[in-house]
């Protein structure tokens, strides 16, 4: 199976390749509508697919994904209703999503909008049975089983989650540090590519079964689906 992994960057998305869990290129795009699709069975992407409305807010996905995290449950932020995606304005999105759900927007969700919006385009072009939602701390849960001890923005952090990669695929480490040299910091940072190399993967390993938070399908309004996608070893 051949699966992209994707994660936002400042440069635009950083974009992983893998074949039967073997990373073979990683490439840094300035949206959605540059990736090559042609080559990609599934696409996995770190970035919130399916808005709730504020009546059905917050989401399930969100909820069991800190269950299984604990200790780096802040990780998976809440992801905004459907009614504040088109504000022009934050104080205005964060107003109205108070009103409406009796939580405020966080400054990291609406940051995040265009990049939901862009990829809400994406997946109503590609259709969803290719485009999954994943998320990277999940996935090292489930590829190691335990929750990671240390951050991804510190190099200890770094180094645990390669270590994690390099026992589905021994080349992460040589592949990770090649990808660093190619890009500066302001284009896409470490973290960034390890976690885009972790999520093709976990797609793509034959080793490696596909799960889901909820484990039942959960769907929005527009019809799209709600649920995280990782990945654990068969037993």
């Amino acid at each position: 199976m051949e699966a992209a992994g994707i994660d936002g960057c400042p440069g635009g998305w950083v974009t992983a390749r893998a074949e039967n869990g073997r990373v073979y290129s990683i490439e840094v795009i300035p949206g959605l509508s540059c990736l090559n699709t042609s080559c990609a069975d599934v696409i996995w992407i770190d970035i919130p697919i399916g808005l709730p409305s504020a009546v059905s807010f917050p989401r399930k996905a969100e909820r069991e994904a800190r269950k299984l995290l604990k200790t780096r449950a802040a990780s998976v932020f809440t992801v905004p209703c459907r009614e504040v995606l088109h504000k022009a304005e934050y104080q205005e999105a964060n107003r109205d999503h108070l009103e409406l759900t009796g939580q405020g927007l966080s400054k990291q969700s609406w940051y995040l909008l265009e990049k939901i919006k862009e990829a809400e385009v994406f997946v109503n072009q590609m259709g969803e049975n290719m485009i999954h939602e994943a998320h990277p701390e999940l996935v090292f849960h489930g590829l190691s089983g335990k929750v990671m001890k240390h951050s991804k923005k510190k190099e200890e952090g770094r180094q645990e989650r390669l270590d994690v990669l390099k026992t589905y695929f021994p080349e992460a480490e040589k592949q990770y540090e090649m990808a660093v040299q190619q890009w500066m910091r302001k284009v896409v940072s470490k973290d960034d590519i390890i976690d885009a190399m972790a999520l093709a993967v976990a797609a793509s390993h034959p080793e490696l079964t596909h799960k889901k938070v909820p484990a039942e399908d959960e769907y929005e309004e527009t019809g799209l689906r709600m649920n995280i996608s990782y990945s654990i070893h068969k037993q």
